[in-house]
C-alpha cells in the first residue's frame, strides 16, 4: 500500500483557488495503473484552525471539507474521515511526527513512513518529513523563486517511480461456514498467510512459491491469483456503479454492495459514477461485512407495546406509490419541492412541529424537512430518524427518476414510523429529517450537521438512517446495518431486535459509505444505515427502472418492524 500525502494551502490551493495544474495532477496520479504497480491512495495533511474546546473539532473539520467541495477535489480524498488529517484533531502542527503518524494510522496500522510520498511547498517540512523516513518532495509555492519542482505536473513521474513493483502473493477465495471459519482463519495465520472476510467468503493471501513470483494477474484453472497484494482492493458501491465505470475490472469476489477487485481500475477510482463507490485497500485481518442468519423456525416476539404494532403496510405502499409516481424528485426540481410540502403536511397532521432548511447544492438550492416531537423526560436525549427525499437518474436532471427504492422506500419508512407513533410521547425527543441533495453528495445531511453546536451533538443518542429498504437482493430477506465503531451499540441493539422481532438475516459492516449516516459518523455521532441486504446488487437504482413494481413490500415491512421497535425503546416510550 502506498500513500501520496499532499499539503493543501499553497501546495494544491492558494487564496481559495486551485493552483495551476492541481486538478490535472491529481487526476493523473489517481489514474496510475500499470502491471506490477500499485495505484496510490491520495491523502491530505493540513495545519488548520485549532479548537477552543474538543466539541469544536467536528465543526472545524466540516469547514475544511466544505473548502474541498468548493475546490472540486473532495472526491480524490474520500472517505475524508480516513484520508484527511488536520492539526485540529491531532493538537499539534506539521512537521510534528504525531501529525504524520495519525495520517498513516487512519489509512492502515501497517502503513509505514517509507510508503508515504509527501508533497508540500514548505521546504522545512520537506526536510523534517525526510528525517522521519517519508519520501518528501518540495513543490514551489506562490512567490517562491527557486527550489524543488517548478510545477505540480512534474510530480507524476516521481510518483510513478515511487510505486515500485510489489512481491506477488497467492490469493485464494474460500467459502466457509460459521462453524469452520475460526479454525480456517487460525490455520491461515499459522502458515504465514493473511485473510479478509466478506460474510461467508475468505480472501486468503499466502507467499507465492519462488517459481510463481513472476505472475502478473492471470487466474490459473484452480482459481488462484498471483499479484502484489497492493493491487487487491475492496469496493463499496451503490447498485453496479463501479462495474458500469470499469466493465473490464477483474472481480475476485462479488457480494453486491461489496466487491474484491484486482486493481486494474486503480485506486482511488475515476469515472462518471465515481461518487457512487469507494475503493480501499484490502486490509488483512478485517471483516468487511458480517452475517447473522435469521433464527431457523423462530417465532417473532410479540410487538405489543411498540410502534411496530401500529405500522400500516397499506399506508406505506401508498406513500411509496405517490412519491415514485412523480417524474423525478431531483433536489432542485419543482417535483421535489412538491413532495417536500406533501410530506410536511402529513407530518403536521400527525402532530409534529415542522421546519424547513434551505440547503446549497451545485447549481442552486434544495431543502431539508425537519419534524420534531419533544419528550417529557428530564435529561432528554434526541433520537433521529432520517432518509433522503430526493431521487436521481445518472442520465441527467431531465431523465425520469422515479426512485421507488432509492429512496421513496426510506422516505415512506420515516412517515410510517411517524404515523405509528402518532399520539405517543416518549421520555426523549424524536426528530425526523428528510434530506435534500443526498444524491449530489450528501449536501442536506452535511449542511444539517454543520449547523449543530456542541451541546446539540452530544444530545443525539442515535441516528437511524433509511436508504433503500425494499428490494430483495438475496435468497432470504436480509437487512444490512452499516456504521462505524461509534455506532456499535446502536447496531447491536438493532441486530438483537431483528433476531427477536423479525425473520430477517442481519448483515453488519463498519465501513460507512455514501449515505446520510456518514456526516454524523464523521462528527462522532452514533449513526447507522439500515439498507436492504446484499448478495447481489440492485442495478435499477439511479435509472428509470427503479419503480414500485420492483419492490418487495414484505421486506420493507420487516425492516420497518425492526426500526420502529428500536425507536420505541430508544425514546423510552411506554405505549
Amino acid at each position: 500500500m502506498k500513500l501520496v500525502l499532499f499539503d493543501l494551502g499553497d501546495t494544491l490551493e492558494s487564496a481559495g483557488v486551485l493552483r495551476p495544474g492541481a486538478l490535472e495532477t491529481l487526476e493523473a496520479i489517481a489514474s496510475l495503473r500499470r502491471d506490477g504497480q500499485a495505484a496510490p491512495l491520495l491523502g491530505l495533511v493540513s495545519d488548520f484552525h485549532m479548537p477552543h474546546q474538543p466539541s469544536d473539532v467536528g465543526t472545524i473539520q466540516q469547514q475544511y471539507y466544505s473548502l474541498l467541495d468548493d475546490l472540486g477535489i473532495r472526491a480524490f480524498f474520500e472517505p475524508v474521515a480516513e484520508r484527511v488529517t488536520l492539526s485540529t484533531e491531532v493538537g499539534v502542527f506539521k512537521p510534528d511526527e504525531a501529525v504524520f503518524r495519525t495520517a498513516a494510522s487512519k489509512i492502515s496500522p501497517a502503513l509505514e513512513f517509507k510508503d508515504i510520498f509527501f508533497v508540500t511547498e514548505n521546504s522545512d517540512h520537506v526536510r523534517a518529513a525526510g528525517l522521519l523516513g517519508l519520501v518528501a518532495v518540495h513543490v514551489r509555492g506562490p512567490g517562491q523563486p527557486d527550489g524543488g519542482l517548478e510545477t505540480l505536473a512534474e510530480l507524476v513521474p516521481l510518483v510513478q517511480a515511487f510505486l515500485g513493483n510489489g512481491e506477488p502473493v497467492e490469493t485464494t477465495v474460500l467459502h466457509v461456514s460459521p462453524a469452520t471459519r475460526s479454525a480456517v482463519m487460525d490455520r491461515v495465520a499459522a502458515t504465514g498467510g493473511t485473510w479478509t472476510r466478506l460474510g461467508d467468503v475468505l480472501v486468503v493471501r499466502s507467499p507465492a512459491a519462488a517459481g510463481e513470483r513472476s505472475g502478473h494477474g492471470d487466474v490459473p484453472g484452480d482459481g488462484r491469483l498471483f499479484v502484489p497484494e497492493e493491487r487487491l482492493h475492496v469496493v463499496t458501491q451503490i447498485g453496479r456503479s463501479f462495474q458500469e465505470d470499469h466493465p473490464d475490472a477483474r472481480i475476485i469476489v462479488d457480494k453486491g454492495r461489496y466487491l474484491v477487485v484486482h486493481a486494474d481500475p486503480g485506486a482511488p477510482p475515476g469515472g462518471p459514477h465515481a461518487s457512487c463507490y469507494s475503493v480501499r485497500p484490502l486490509t488483512a485481518g478485517t471483516v468487511v461485512f458480517d452475517e447473522l442468519p435469521a433464527r431457523p423456525g423462530a417465532v417473532p416476539a410479540d410487538d405489543t407495546g411498540t410502534a411496530a404494532a401500529a405500522l400500516s403496510r397499506e399506508s406505506f405502499t401508498d406513500d411509496v406509490d405517490r412519491l415514485a409516481f412523480l417524474r423525478t424528485r431531483h433536489s432542485r426540481s419543482a417535483e421535489f419541492l412538491g413532495a417536500l410540502e406533501w410530506a410536511k403536511d402529513r407530518l403536521q397532521d400527525l402532530g409534529f412541529a415542522t421546519s424547513v432548511q434551505t440547503v446549497p447544492v451545485p447549481g442552486g438550492t434544495s431543502r431539508n424537512l425537519i419534524a420534531d416531537r419533544t419528550g417529557d423526560g428530564g435529561d432528554r436525549k434526541a433520537v433521529l430518524v432520517t432518509a433522503h427525499l430526493d431521487s436521481v437518474n445518472t442520465q441527467g436532471m431531465a431523465a425520469a427518476a422515479p426512485g421507488a427504492d432509492d429512496n421513496a422506500s426510506g422516505t415512506a419508512g420515516v412517515l410510517a414510523i411517524a404515523r405509528a407513533l402518532a399520539g405517543h410521547t416518549g421520555r426523549h425527543d424524536l426528530r425526523l429529517i428528510l434530506f435534500g441533495g443526498e444524491e449530489q453528495g450528501l449536501f442536506g445531511s452535511r449542511h444539517y450537521v454543520a449547523g449543530l453546536d456542541g451541546a446539540e451533538r452530544t444530545r443525539i443518542s442515535a441516528v437511524l438512517n433509511m436508504d433503500m429498504i425494499a428490494c430483495l437482493n438475496s435468497s432470504l430477506p436480509a437487512v444490512l446495518l452499516e456504521g462505524a465503531p461509534v455506532s456499535q451499540p446502536v447496531m447491536d441493539a438493532l441486530a438483537g431486535i431483528a433476531r427477536e422481532h423479525t425473520s430477517l438475516a442481519v448483515q453488519t459492516s463498519l465501513n460507512p459509505f455514501n449515505s446520510d449516516h456518514v456526516p454524523f459518523i464523521d462528527l462522532g455521532i452514533p449513526a447507522v444505515l439500515t439498507i436492504e441486504g446484499t448478495d447481489s446488487a440492485n442495478d435499477r437504482v439511479h435509472t428509470e427502472r427503479d419503480t414500485l413494481e420492483t419492490l418487495d413490500i414484505s421486506l420493507a415491512m420487516e425492516i420497518l418492524r425492526m426500526n420502529a421497535t428500536f425507536v420505541t425503546q430508544a425514546l423510552g416510550l411506554d405505549m
